[in-house]
C-alpha cells in the first residue's frame, strides 16, 4: 500500500476542517457584529442554563428580559462556554436584535462573540494553511 494517496487526503480533510472553522468564526463576529451596531441593550435575567449534548458539555443561558416595547422574551443565547459565565437568577445586560428578539446575546465582548469569532478565524486559519502548506510541499 502507498502512502501517496494519503497524502493527498489528509490535508484535503485539513482544508475542510479549518473553512468550517473560519465559517463558524465568520458567522459568530458576524451576528456580534450586528448586534453591538444596531441591538439594543437591556437588563435582564439568566432564567437557566441549557447544557449542550455530545461531548463538549458547553453551557448556553436562556435570558428573560423585557423589549423597549414591552413585551417580556425568553431568549436562548446561542453561544455558550464551559464553565458558565453566569448563573440561573443573576441580573445581566443583554443585547437583542430589535427585529428578532429572540437573537440575544449577553452583552459585553465575550458574550457577544467577538473574542469567540477571533478564535475561531485564528486556529481555522491555522488549520487550514499548514495541510496547503504541506500539500504544495508535497507536490512541489
Amino acid at each position: 500500500m502507498s502512502i501517496v494517496p494519503l497524502l493527498g487526503i489528509v490535508p484535503l480533510f485539513g482544508i475542510v476542517v479549518g473553512a468550517v472553522f473560519v465559517g463558524a468564526g465568520i458567522w459568530v463576529m458576524t451576528v456580534g457584529q450586528r448586534l453591538r451596531r444596531h441591538g439594543v441593550r437591556v437588563p435582564g435575567v439568566v432564567v437557566g442554563l441549557r447544557r449542550s449534548r455530545g461531548g463538549s458539555r458547553l453551557y448556553y443561558p436562556t435570558l428573560q428580559f423585557q423589549t423597549v416595547q414591552g413585551s417580556v422574551v425568553e431568549a436562548a443565547s446561542d453561544l455558550g462556554s464551559n464553565p458558565p459565565q453566569v448563573r440561573p437568577g443573576q441580573q445581566v445586560m443583554v443585547v437583542y436584535d430589535p427585529e428578532r428578539p429572540q437573537r440575544a446575546r449577553l452583552d459585553g465582548v465575550g458574550g457577544r462573540g467577538v473574542l469567540l469569532g477571533v478564535l475561531f478565524l485564528t486556529v481555522g486559519a491555522i488549520i487550514l494553511v499548514v495541510p496547503l502548506v504541506v500539500a504544495v510541499s508535497f507536490w512541489l
